[in-house]
């Protein structure tokens, strides 16, 4: 679950440093990925008792938000 999360934010760190919108919009989708496989690990630790319901409501509400912000610049770059 540590090294999804982390994923996040390096992929878009890395998709930054490259030199095409195209390049950055993959990177944007594998960060995505990332941001579900954290959740879905979250979940599991929910299933069997290690994070209470609210704990697993804060992260979801968490995704959300990040979701929609990467879904928002990916939908930016392919409009410039």
């Amino acid at each position: 679950m540590i090294c999804s999360a982390l994923s996040v934010n390096l992929n878009i760190a890395e998709g930054s440093g490259k030199s095409s919108d195209k390049e950055l919009n993959r990177f944007l989708n594998i960060a995505m990925g990332s941001l579900y496989e954290t959740l879905a690990a979250v979940d599991m630790l929910r299933y069997v008792n290690m994070v209470t319901e609210e704990e697993f409501e804060n992260v979801l509400r968490k995704v959300e938000i990040i979701s929609n912000q990467l879904g928002g610049f990916k939908k930016k770059l392919k409009s410039s």
